[in-house]
């Protein structure tokens, strides 16, 4: 970045909590945790025009793995507030504890487009996700 004074549009921590919103606005509350940093970088190397979003989200890429400690962060603050929980520590499952108005209200703080690009990327979920 050339900009020496720089605050992204979505911290690591307003993306995961936009992200969960959207997980419960499509109707996923149960998610496999391991495949959340893959997918959200999967979603950010398909859509260059989203670059923004991801300003305060650092990935590293090794040759079998994806690791983000921004986004991990961002869920364990999450589970402080008790917006997502595991169902058992040994399980790699969260449960998403948003109520759907709460979803409705943090989504509506967002821009038309982000709002989309949350709900496009809470619906690649699709496969590692079970619907209540």
């Amino acid at each position: 970045m050339n900009t020496p004074c720089f605050r992204p549009k979505y911290s690591s921590y307003s993306f995961v909590k936009c992200l969960f919103a959207a997980l419960v606005e499509t109707g996923k509350v149960l998610i496999d945790l391991p495949s959340v940093v893959r997918l959200v970088y999967e979603f950010k190397q398909k859509h260059p025009e989203y670059k923004y979003m991801f300003d305060d989200i650092e990935f590293r890429r090794g040759t079998d793995y994806i690791v983000s400690d921004d986004i991990i962060e961002g869920i364990s603050r999450l589970q402080t507030y008790n917006a997502v929980g595991k169902l058992n520590p040994k399980y790699e499952r969260l449960v998403i504890f948003i109520t759907e108005e709460r979803a409705k209200s943090i989504l509506d703080e967002c821009e038309l487009d982000d709002r989309k690009a949350y709900i496009e990327l809470a619906q690649s979920f699709q496969g590692n996700i079970v619907n209540a």
